[in-house]
């Protein structure tokens, strides 16, 4: 139509007509330019609001993994130094109760890394599109952060390998069984931290195992020293996550219901 328009401008030298057309063009041009520039806006916007939505959830899960990992090693390391008063003698404990605390000493739990929010943001480089500044400086530094390099355990594990080395195989596998931390712990679950690893646990039909196993930890040379290591190191690790805690707090606010 408007081609039309235009050849018969030119035919009759009206100028004006033919103006008039190439202004209309124009202005089609740059509205329609404008429109999609608009709906690409509109849509990076609503790309944003949900990246930023998402990468809080992911950002919340870690903050529940952060003070797992503090209570995790908070009560191993109380564990420890039970275990460590019971064979030095300061405190009165039947075989059970020093077996059952000295196998806690030994427990490490991986709590797993959410992070598939921010992994696609640097994949796909979107992380620009995340407007508040404090939170993407968080998440950054978050898991930028190699923790092999900020986790105070010791790789080799020589408490465990000692008190491996010390228990009959079925006596472990039922204190692994009855007094470990639940393998269906929840991602978020602030209910279930308080008794992640201490709480009441029995273990039946393992009397002589259990009988042998606190005579050997009482006249072992290196499970004792091996003991105080451990205490401090899961003291240190559970300490170590204060700083992710107040990093946190300062982005994500107060927790609803405190753990």
């Amino acid at each position: 139509m408007i081609l039309d328009n235009l050849t018969r401008a030119f035919k009759t030298q009206n100028w004006l007509a033919v103006a008039t057309e190439f202004v209309i063009v124009i202005a089609g041009v740059v509205i329609g330019f404008q429109v999609s520039a608009w709906n690409e806006q509109r849509e990076a916007v609503a790309r944003a609001e949900v990246l930023t939505v998402r990468l809080i959830e992911d950002l919340r899960a870690e903050r529940w993994r952060v003070d797992g990992v503090d209570v995790y090693n908070g009560q191993v390391a109380a564990n420890a130094r039970r275990a460590i008063e019971a064979l030095e003698g300061r405190r009165t404990v039947d075989d059970e109760m020093l077996v059952i605390e000295a196998f806690r000493a030994t427990q490490i739990y991986i709590f797993p890394i959410i992070r598939p929010t921010y992994d696609e943001l640097v994949a796909t480089g979107t992380i620009s599109l995340i407007a508040d500044p404090a939170l993407i400086a968080v998440a950054t530094e978050y898991y930028s952060t190699a923790f092999e390099e900020i986790g105070t355990l010791d790789p080799d594990r020589p408490y465990r390998r000692a008190f491996f080395e010390l228990a009959d195989q079925a006596l472990f596998l039922s204190l692994a069984d009855s007094c470990g931390e639940s393998p269906d712990i929840m991602i978020g679950d602030y209910a279930a931290l308080p008794q992640i690893l201490d709480f009441p646990c029995e273990i039946d039909g393992h009397d002589a195992a259990i009988a042998a196993l606190a005579e050997r930890l009482r006249e072992s040379d290196v499970i004792l020293p091996l003991l105080r290591h451990r205490a401090i190191e899961a003291a240190i690790e559970s300490r170590s996550q204060l700083y992710w805690q107040d990093m946190f707090m300062r982005v994500l606010g107060p927790l609803e219901q405190a753990p």
